[in-house]
């Protein structure tokens, strides 16, 4: 039977088959051409679906059911997302997105529901994560949070009606206590990362510790870092980053210029994490001092193993070959066990040396705008609600401040108080 003209495509009887066909071609929303075919046993029962779907096109309401969750969330994040942001960012998304395409990877995109996505989110806090133990509420609002901007793009482009994600609800967010040391647990700290004994701890038998060149350079670097990490309150991307030309040692400044993270697929240079992240950080002496130390170490470790030492980045901070740190290696075979040596309370993450930085300046009476540069926060708002516990309890000393304003005797007797207390234990600068 000859094709006839329905609408915007043509209708026939498929003899093979013994039913009537429909075919045309729409025009999706992003101005993609598509085509559409229905069939029905008769004729008159082909005409309604034909004349529903013509409407569902002029009105911009088709929706192209074939696309699963995994199809649309990759080409978002490749045609839409990586485009407009940093790579590192990009791979953040990419890693968050990861959960909803192991769960609905291969569904329909438009066929999935409110219900079902919040018992996912719900679950993910459960149960989620490669250990099973969970992920934290901000993890996963992140995570809902991008499914949510992916969907809403999903509908710009005619691959959704309505968006599933809008009717959940985000996970209550548990505030942590944030977790530091004081000044004499610093002390016991930076002694026991120093000393490099730590790496004994839970063997029995010492001779099983190959003790060489390598397991030295380990020990001076590492504490290096964390003594920098003390003094600076700068984060573990930020010091992986770290490169000698950004090191002014007659100026004792750190610049702070690039960072060196982790992403879905591999660990790569980027730009700090705001434009406020990229700041100069005046550093004690001390601290300039045991840089440059560290730095002619360096030098006469890679001179002695050559090629072997390949640090093409002029990274301050390296691996015994001259790679990047490895942040898991560095967690297992070196953090963990300074911790348990120095008798460091549970809790205490390498981003804790941030916080201790920031407490320990507040409570000396640092002024909080000056903390707040230090950080790289993107407002002194931010440092505030971040220390608003630190903040608060030195609101005790104000009587005591403006008293011994007034009155110097006041002053001085408490002063030699609070020294006896402190037992004379200082920082180094």
């Amino acid at each position: 039977m000859a094709r006839r003209t329905w609408g915007e495509g043509s209708v026939f009887f498929d003899q093979t088959h013994q039913y009537w066909v429909w075919k045309g071609s729409y025009t999706t929303p992003t101005g993609e051409k598509k085509t559409k075919s229905f069939t029905a046993q008769r004729q008159k029962d082909l005409k309604p679906k034909v004349d529903a779907f013509l409407l569902q096109v002029a009105n911009g309401e088709f929706i192209n059911a074939s696309t699963t969750v995994a199809g649309w969330v990759q080409q978002w994040l490749e045609v839409i997302v990586r485009p407009s942001v940093k790579k590192s960012t990009h791979g953040i998304y990419k890693q968050k997105l990861q959960y909803v395409i192991d769960a609905f990877g291969e569904r329909k995109l438009p066929t999935l529901t409110s219900l079902e996505l919040q018992a996912f989110f719900n679950a993910l806090v459960l149960t989620g994560g490669k250990t099973g133990t969970g992920l934290s509420p901000t993890t996963v609002n992140t995570c809902r949070r991008y499914f949510r901007t992916c969907c809403t793009d999903a509908i710009k482009n005619g691959l959704l009606k309505t968006n599933p994600v809008e009717g959940t609800k985000p996970q209550k967010k548990v505030k942590k206590e944030i977790v530091v040391i004081d000044e004499a647990e610093v002390l016991r700290f930076l002694a026991v990362a120093k000393e490099g004994e730590y790496l004994y701890h839970g063997i029995t038998n010492r001779s099983l510790l190959n003790y060489n060149k390598g397991t030295e350079y380990a020990i001076r670097c590492y504490y290096n870092l964390i003594n920098l990490a003390l003094a600076t309150g700068m984060r573990i991307s930020e010091l992986r980053g770290l490169t000698w030309n950004n090191v002014n040692f007659s100026k004792r400044v750190i610049n702070v210029k690039e960072q060196y993270v982790q992403t879905a697929d591999e660990d790569i240079f980027d730009e700090p994490k705001t434009e406020k992240s990229k700041r100069k950080i005046v550093v004690g002496t001390g601290v300039i001092e045991e840089l440059k130390t560290f730095k002619k170490y360096q030098k006469d470790f890679a001179d002695f193993f050559g090629d072997q030492f390949d640090n093409q980045h002029n990274l301050v901070f390296t691996n015994t070959v001259g790679k990047p740190i490895s942040l898991t290696n560095f967690r297992k075979r070196y953090w963990l066990k300074m911790l348990a040596v120095a008798g460091i309370q549970e809790g205490f993450t390498f981003h804790s040396m941030r916080h201790t930085h920031a407490t320990i300046l507040l409570k000396n009476n640092v002024n909080v705008l000056v903390v707040s540069e230090r950080l790289g926060h993107s407002s002194v708002t931010v440092t505030m609600n971040i220390y608003a516990h630190v903040l608060k309890s030195m609101e005790q000393t104000a009587p005591t401040v403006w008293e011994q304003i007034l009155n110097p005797s006041i002053s001085s007797t408490t002063n030699e108080a609070e020294l006896e207390a402190k037992g004379q234990q200082q920082l180094p600068l």
